[in-house]
């Protein structure tokens, strides 16, 4: 049995530790049918490091006498291209440059990195470049390129050009000091400068191919000139799957690692399918993708215990998603990214935008398209259904949900008024003993510390999210926000999971209403109990819930009535 590459993004430590590697290999040849210099973008943990080093492993003319060795038994091994094994590799990582320690400081860092990258470029190829080598000390970035395509063209050598994390230092910039931003990446800044060096590289010759990857297009696009000659292949449909997991790569793993003979095996592709796939990067793609980084950790924690993990969800993800929904709430008011949260609905139809800078974030006719076409880039939304040119687009799975839940409890300041202790605790009670007294008490405290802005859009969509946002505390519910069933789609559904089925001896169905403080009356109120309760029966009376979990089923209707008063009522 292999060893799970869980946290490794290095190609070669991976084949010779026996490390099981999901082939991608076949992109090879696809991408040699594509322009030279080519733009991906993926969200975080979808394995864009350990493809670049894939492909400089492949390229690298260093590793010709290695290529059984390391491709030998994979799709490019049998089909290797005539590029194999051609080129000199230079590969920049700016997953390490400084961001928050003023423009010295990341100058220097940015420097630091490529002179780094140059330096063992020298260091590795010294027996084939052998006319008009220097020392690379204390040179800028930009001399560092000078330098290496002077030491390419006197040798007659051709290099492949790999960029990882490209816009990881400009993203920290983008949310901190957007005037530094502009600074260094516009007009002739001197990142535009850097990417100016990189393209008379390519018109020279000496830089054969180019292909970078990062989570957004927006540095992309403030670079303009100095980076035009960048095709974007992020919305390929040849490419959807060339990044992440598909469905059958997922089977092979399971069968693998043999999951199934510790933990049902339906029960598990099931869970994972909700917690971590719904990705699709292509309109026209008929399948959907798993997030590479959360199925290794899962099958790594599942292997390793033979069971189901506490935590479902990765922490390093949790870290890496919550910077990312910091950078989008950045680019547009809270309330429009409550409002995509709360809704729960497909957003659209739109056309996601290939290429904005960050000024199009802020102003502009295509502002909201733009800002929408940023959270689909990071991750936060995927095509959920296609019309024509325009998509529809949603939130991918549960573990992104989990994310949003996790701002509005921030939004709303809930722990401003209670302790997560105490929301667990109410929340147990419900669970366990059907007894939903408590956490009501702590929904309508929470939502009586609403602001007036808070106020401002506040609907019955508003009181369900801050009602999930109780359970989210709690964690062991898994909350499913318009259930479908045959006779519409419910507010709220929340049943046991395969990980806490002991945990819960109650699943509910909820329903939601709103009353404006205006328009309170005691016949309004009767009505909207009225509707509730009906709405209610009719989801209830669908087989598919009846038969979709084991424990009992609760009904319970909220009505909010303006800010104040919460009425609510368990149905026999």
């Amino acid at each position: 049995m292999k060893k799970i590459p869980y946290g490794e993004s290095n190609y070669k430590e991976i084949i010779n530790n026996n490390m099981y590697y999901i082939d991608k290999t076949k992109y090879i040849e696809i991408l040699e049918k594509m322009p030279r210099f080519q733009f991906f973008i993926r969200p975080r943990r979808f394995g864009k490091s350990l493809f670049l080093s894939m492909l400089e492993t492949y390229y690298d003319v260093a590793e010709k006498e290695n290529f059984d060795k390391y491709f030998g038994e994979l799709y490019i091994g049998k089909n290797n291209t005539d590029e194999a094994n051609k080129y000199l590799v230079l590969r920049i990582s700016f997953a390490g440059v400084v961001t928050d320690q003023g423009k010295e400081e990341i100058v220097k860092s940015i420097d630091q990195t490529v002179k780094l990258a140059v330096k063992w470029v020298l260091e590795k190829y010294k027996s084939i470049l052998q006319k008009g080598v220097i020392e690379v000390e204390n040179n800028s970035a930009l001399e560092c390129l000078k330098i290496i395509k002077n030491v390419l063209t006197q040798n007659n050598c051709k290099i492949m050009l790999l960029i990882d994390e490209y816009d990881n230092f400009a993203n920290g910039l983008m949310i901190k000091d957007e005037h530094m931003y502009k600074e260094l990446v516009q007009t002739d800044g001197y990142i535009k400068s850097f990417y100016k060096e990189i393209k008379e590289g390519t018109a020279e010759g000496v830089i054969a191919r180019v292909f970078i990857t990062g989570v957004s297009p927006i540095l992309l696009d403030d670079l303009t000139s100095g980076a035009n000659i960048f095709e974007n292949l992020t919305n390929e449909y040849m490419l959807n799957s060339m990044m992440g997991v598909t469905e059958e790569e997922l089977e092979e793993i399971v069968e693998h690692y043999k999951l199934g003979e510790f933990v049902d095996r339906k029960d598990l592709m099931n869970m994972m399918k909700d917690l971590y796939n719904g990705y699709k990067f292509n309109q026209e793609s008929e399948g959907t993708i798993y997030n590479t980084g959360m199925i290794l950790y899962i099958v790594n924690k599942m292997q390793l215990n033979r069971k189901y993990p506490i935590n479902m969800l990765d922490d390093n993800i949790k870290t890496d998603y919550g910077k990312i929904r910091v950078l989008a709430q950045n680019f547009e008011s809270k309330d429009e990214l409550r409002s995509i949260i709360e809704e729960d609905k497909l957003v659209g139809p739109l056309e996601i935008k290939s290429r904005f800078g960050i000024d199009k974030l802020y102003k502009g006719t295509e502002k909201d398209e733009n800002f929408i076409s940023l959270l689909y880039y990071l991750g936060l939304l995927t095509i959920k259904k296609a019309l024509a040119r325009k998509v529809y687009l949603g939130i991918p799975n549960y573990s992104v949900k989990m994310m949003y839940w996790e701002y509005l409890f921030d939004n709303y300041r809930i722990g401003l008024h209670r302790k997560s202790r105490e929301i667990t605790l109410a929340v147990e009670k419900m669970r366990k003993d059907a007894n939903v007294n408590e956490i009501m008490e702590i929904y309508k405290e929470v939502r009586k510390e609403l602001s007036n802005r808070d106020l401002t859009f506040y609907n019955e969509m508003t009181s369900k999210a801050i009602f999930i946002t109780l359970l989210f505390v709690d964690g062991i519910y898994m909350l499913e926000s318009e259930k479908e069933t045959r006779n519409g789609y419910s507010d709220l559904y929340l049943k046991e999971g395969v990980t806490y089925k002991e945990e819960v001896n109650f699943r509910y169905m909820l329903e939601f209403k709103h009353i404006k403080e205006g328009e309170y009356t005691k016949e309004k109120l009767e009505e909207k109990k009225k509707e509730a309760k009906g709405q209610l029966e009719r989801y209830i009376s669908d087989y598919k819930i009846k038969e979709d979990g084991e424990k009992p089923l609760k009904k319970l209707i909220i009505i909010s009535i303006g800010k104040n008063d919460t009425f609510y009522e368990e149905l026999n």
